[in-house]
């Protein structure tokens, strides 16, 4: 699989599960104000967390860290 096609495979994951949180948030009678505030901190995580197991460069998950040598 092309780098290109993780890529976008890893960003509409993260996409969904940011939307996974704000639907929980949402039927947990949140504050819209704090959704608002919370889904960049959440992005913020999930970017972090790719950077960590993937590509750091990338900032991708499906994309495996590139041989240092």
């Amino acid at each position: 699989m092309s780098k290109a096609r993780r890529q976008i495979g890893d960003q509409s994951t993260k996409g969904a599960a940011l939307g996974l949180c704000v639907y929980g948030m949402v039927k947990q009678n949140f504050d819209p104000m704090l959704i608002a505030l919370i889904v960049p901190i959440i992005s913020t995580v999930f970017a972090y967390i790719s950077t960590k197991i993937g590509d750091p460069d990338l900032a991708c998950l499906f994309i495996d860290k590139p041989d240092v040598k």
